[in-house]
């Protein structure tokens, strides 16, 4: 079995610049899209093993990129980013592994991404700047 694989969906270069750097040097490989469409179409070739979600993604809602990932296939761990967790339906909160409303630091959301990864988000745990289904 070969290194843990992540698709980081996100409009901002800067962003996914920085996250592909952290995670390559921890040994995992990472996928990028700049929308949920480029995303979706990377997950239909390829598994992943978790997800980070910029839910404001142009050109497909995060409701949307959320439905059609957590059926291909459905255990697939996602993590949303958010502005505001009042934006987030309960539903799309309940399909989510996990919620980071922004602003969080690097740190933090590396450090979320590595838990869902290692599965260490039980049902009940909050963790700080996490919002958990």
């Amino acid at each position: 079995m070969g290194p843990k694989k992540i698709l980081c969906i996100h409009d901002r270069n800067g962003f996914v610049s920085v996250f592909r750097s952290y995670f390559e040097e921890r040994g995992y490989q990472v996928l990028a899209a700049s929308t949920g469409v480029e995303g979706v179409r990377l997950l239909k070739r390829t598994t992943v093993d978790a997800v980070v979600l910029d839910y404001e993604a142009p050109e497909m809602s995060g409701a949307a990129a959320l439905q059609v990932i957590k059926g291909v296939p459905p255990q697939t761990q996602v993590l949303i980013l958010s502005g505001a967790k009042s934006k987030i339906s309960p539903d799309v909160r309940h399909a989510a592994t996990a919620v980071l409303v922004k602003v969080f630091s690097a740190p933090e959301l590396m450090r979320n991404v590595e838990r869902i990864l290692k599965n260490e988000l039980g049902e009940f745990l909050q963790l700080p700047g996490v919002a958990t289904p």
